[in-house]
């Protein structure tokens, strides 16, 4: 196994990139591989090994001081996710000669001895308040196993302060010992010229202005919670049309919806990376309105590209948004979203402050600034007797 105490030359890092596949990366996959590209860049005397459990792709290299490890069995079932996690890794961790592991999905390596250094992120603890919203089999093992890993944790992390807060009031932890390191939007995310914004309305909903969804088609986002906002907002005059972005939804929640409004409303599907950023710079506005949400990196996007963002009241929204949202709703009042969607129609005022205040405002997160939090955290596990913030479950 690695060695034991501070570490003044070369660490051995084992990294998680069980996320990193092509194609769906979301939001805790994107935090996982935009920290860990500032992780390896910040840290080029140590070595790494990146454990996956898909052939590795060419997209996803982190540097020459990487080493990638492909695990035998894939993690894609809660019964593998456990055996993923146990031995299996436990051997490969032993092997490599690992310093410490570094996994910012949740999961942790619950065989190693006490003393082994690990860093975890849980982005928030929906399955705690809402297992309803999972499949029975997924909720056992989100509610069994992810107290296990924020005790087993050198380091524990989370995205906003009020995952922090949740994760201190709910698995009984010193709120102190739980280091904030937020998302970002990538630079992709800037604002579209009218000719730009133009081509793609073309492209996508025959010329016509919308709003746009972003986001997994999960019960916490308050999909049919949207629906029903916008055929309201229709019903009173609205002329824009929605865009949502994720996966396929029709046969989950087409039922209900109006053929007026169905009309209106255009399932892209999971786009690709280079053509999000245009559909979000050339959306009228974000709607995103979760019951539920560790940070929302969509309201970033947003904002970066100039867009305005109508965002939920609760759990981290507020935080995120700062002042700089057109409105802050109820995702449980469909008449006040439809209201917001008025707004951002037909107040001009309203919308170029929106516009210029989430300007600002996203530009006080930025990968970089995360890579570094990770950064000295990882520094301070490797080297406890050098931090005065250390907190060992």
């Amino acid at each position: 196994m690695g060695r034991e105490g501070t570490f003044e030359g070369m660490a051995r890092i084992a990294l998680n990139g069980r996320l990193l596949v092509p194609g769906k990366l979301e939001g805790i996959g994107v935090f996982t591989w935009k920290c860990l590209q500032a992780l390896v860049r910040l840290r080029p005397h140590d070595e790494f090994l990146l454990v996956v459990d898909q052939p590795h792709d060419k997209m996803f290299e982190l540097g020459p001081n990487v080493e990638v490890r492909r695990m035998p069995v894939p993690g894609r079932r809660p019964w593998l996710l456990k055996l993923w996690f146990g031995w299996p890794l436990r051997v490969l961790l032993r092997r490599w000669g690992a310093d410490a592991f570094v996994s910012l999905e949740g999961p942790l390596a619950l065989g190693m001895p006490a003393q082994f250094p690990q860093l975890t992120a849980i982005h928030d603890l929906n399955f705690e308040h809402h297992p309803e919203w999972l499949p029975s089999r997924w909720a056992r093992y989100y509610r069994s196993q992810f107290p296990r890993f924020a005790a087993k944790a050198h380091r524990l992390v989370t995205v906003s302060n009020a995952s922090a807060r949740d994760l201190a009031d709910t698995y009984g932890l010193p709120q102190e010992g739980i280091s904030v390191v937020p998302n970002a939007a990538d630079q992709a995310f800037a604002p579209l010229s009218d000719l730009a914004a133009a081509e793609v309305r073309q492209r996508h909903t025959g010329g016509e202005r919308f709003f746009v969804f972003v986001g997994s088609l999960h019960p916490r986002k308050n999909i049919a919670g949207l629906l029903e906002a916008f055929g309201r907002y229709v019903d009173r005059g609205g002329l824009h049309h929605l865009v949502i972005v994720g996966n396929a939804m029709w046969d989950a929640l087409s039922m209900d919806v109006p053929a007026s409004v169905r009309k209106r409303i255009h399932s892209l599907g999971r786009l690709p990376h280079d053509e999000l950023p245009k559909v979000v710079g050339a959306a009228e506005a974000l709607v995103f309105v979760p019951w539920f949400e560790g940070f929302g990196i969509p309201v970033l996007e947003a904002m970066a590209c100039g867009v305005p963002v109508i965002a939920s009241n609760v759990t981290s929204l507020p935080e995120v948004c700062g002042n700089a949202a057109l409105a802050l709703v109820s995702p449980g009042d469909a008449e006040e979203i439809a209201e917001a969607m008025w707004t951002a129609e037909h107040d001009a005022e309203a919308r170029d402050t929106a516009r210029q205040c989430g300007l600002a405002r996203s530009k006080e997160f930025s990968w970089a600034a995360s890579g570094q939090a990770l950064d000295r955290l990882v520094g301070d596990m490797l080297n406890p007797s050098k931090s005065d913030a250390t907190w060992q479950g």
